[in-house]
């Protein structure tokens, strides 16, 4: 039997087009592209020798990942799920990274993460970052099925629970949420979030309480700048202020670019009176953050507790044009207006 030329014809294309549909699928980097480390370069050597080899550009991706270039990790390990479609791994690695760029695509990481898991059975930790995606989304049901059933896992058990307990935060159930975060807090009592969690829920209740669990945490990490501005932030709503700028300033060691611990100092002040270091503090307040009307209208309030009636009305004027609803320019400017 013999073939004929179009049929042979078809078959060879066929063949040829099956050889290479690997080079298609991974991207090219040369060997001696300084543009990357040396140890790209060195895995790109291998996967410009083996465009067909899944596992390469696996561990290209890894190695981009850990150097925080998501975009180039997410490349490679697509490429890897090309290639190899039935590695977990490949597929949790891919979903997880789509997830740290900077425009991420939750649905399809979702698609990812859920097909390691059907891959692999007990792969827990892509059954917790997809838990986590579902919460991020507001699947509250799946979410908690997947935080339910990680929870009984020894390793997952407290940061488990932690996440049971945002669920129920997200919810306004505060009281479940405390349970959770005090369980997930006796299962590891070096669970930082837990007692952040815990902090701000005795603190929102206005409970005295709250202090000792911002030390906690603070003793747990001692560079929070969270857990520095929670304690000032209590501590300056119940009249404490200069402790509260004790731990404003800390935060603001920590984090110069802490805009809230700089405004809340900025306001102290001029509860104290101290109008020139008010102005000062909002004009570093606005060079961190052109764009916040509340620290124009706060330099207006100063300028205009000194007198200063035409820096005033320019500060207030600010304030309205980035929002045209806010309150103390508005109230500022009827008092300038009825004098």
């Amino acid at each position: 039997m013999c073939f004929r030329p179009t049929v042979y014809l078809t078959l060879l294309l066929f063949w040829f087009a099956s050889c290479n549909q690997s080079s298609k699928i991974g991207r090219y980097i040369a060997e001696t592209d300084t543009n990357y480390t040396q140890d790209i370069r060195d895995i790109s050597a291998k996967i410009n020798k083996d465009p067909g080899n899944a596992d390469l550009y696996y561990k290209r991706g890894n190695t981009f990942y850990y150097q925080k270039k998501y975009q180039d990790a997410s490349l490679d390990f697509q490429s890897s799920v090309m290639l190899d479609s039935q590695n977990a791994m490949y597929h949790f690695r891919f979903g997880e990274t789509i997830l740290m760029k900077d425009t991420a695509d939750p649905l399809l990481a979702m698609k990812h993460l859920r097909k390691a898991t059907k891959l692999k059975k007990s792969f827990y930790e892509a059954e917790f970052a997809l838990a986590k995606l579902f919460l991020y989304r507001q699947m509250y049901a799946d979410a908690k099925k997947g935080l339910e059933s990680l929870s009984e896992i020894s390793e997952y058990a407290d940061k488990a629970n932690f996440y049971i307990g945002v669920l129920h935060k997200e919810q306004k159930d505060t009281a479940r949420a405390m349970a959770f975060f005090e369980k997930a807090l006796q299962i590891n009592p070096q669970q930082y979030n837990a007692v952040m969690q815990i902090a701000l829920l005795k603190a929102n209740k206005g409970e005295d309480i709250a202090l000792k669990y911002f030390d906690r945490a603070l003793a747990i990490n001692e560079f929070s700048d969270e857990a520095l501005y929670g304690k000032g932030f209590y501590l300056q709503q119940h009249g404490n202020y200069s402790d509260a700028v004790k731990c404003y300033d800390q935060a603001r060691l920590l984090n110069p670019q802490h805009i809230l611990a700089l405004y809340n100092t900025a306001f102290i002040s001029l509860a104290n009176a101290d109008c020139t270091k008010c102005i000062d503090l909002c004009n570093s307040l606005v060079q961190l953050n052109p764009n916040s009307s509340n620290a124009y209208a706060l330099r207006g309030e100063a300028h205009l507790k000194l007198g200063n009636k035409k820096a005033a009305l320019e500060n207030y004027n600010a304030a309205l044009k980035i929002d045209p609803n806010n309150i103390p320019a508005k109230t500022g400017i009827q008092e300038i207006k009825g004098n």
